[in-house]
Formats: C-alpha cells, sequence, structure tokens
C-alpha cells in the first residue's frame, strides 16, 4: 500500500522535556517504528510516511513547549488529496499554509 501521508520536519532547539513530548505523541498514535523521531544535537527530525499521522496531536505538543527562540517547519503532504501543508515555527507562533502539490513542484524546479 502506498503511503497516502508524508509527513516531515524539524524544529530546534528542543529540551529534554520538549523531545519527550513528541516522543509520546508519536507512541500514543501511532504503530511502533511509524514515525521516526530522532535527535541531532539540540533539533527534533521528524520523518513519516503511512496512512495516519496525529497532525494535531503533534501540533499541540509543539505549542506546549513553544518559545519565542524556537524555528521549524512541520510539513504534511497528503498524497490522495494533492495538497501540502506547511506549519512553520517562528517566534513562537505556528501559521499554517497549504497548497496544491503542482503548485509546490511548478514553484521547486
Amino acid at each position: 500500500m502506498k503511503p497516502v501521508l508524508k509527513v516531515y520536519g524539524h524544529i530546534y532547539p528542543v529540551s529534554e522535556d520538549f523531545f519527550a513530548g513528541l516522543s509520546r505523541v508519536c507512541a500514543q498514535a501511532l504503530p511502533n517504528d511509524a514515525c521516526a523521531l530522532a535527535r541531532d544535537g539540540d533539533m527534533a527530525l521528524i520523518a513519516f510516511e503511512g496512512v495516519y499521522f496525529p497532525v494535531d496531536d503533534m501540533l499541540e505538543a509543539l505549542a506546549r513547549h513553544l518559545g519565542p527562540e524556537h524555528k521549524g517547519r512541520l510539513d504534511v503532504l497528503d498524497m490522495e488529496n494533492w495538497r501540502l501543508t506547511r506549519h512553520a515555527i517562528d517566534e513562537g507562533q505556528v501559521r499554517a499554509r497549504s497548497a496544491p502539490l503542482n503548485n509546490v513542484l511548478e514553484y521547486s524546479r
């Protein structure tokens, strides 16, 4: 079965507590090893391909720890509906924008 969703992102700087909160979201909502959540220094990296990803839960976990020093993004590629939603993280806020994947591909040529 082809993945319906592809989710990639990063956020920094993350503390141990912040990373633990993100880990809990993955562990509670997804089967083992479905969500690749890793740390690289003070950066959390998220990679997922599959049918279901708890985007709202992940955004809530981010919001609980978010401060003005945090930067990053969470990109959700909906392969079924051919849309990209980018959750940009900057200055303590998450801003979402969505566009058809055709627009994104055209722009990135």
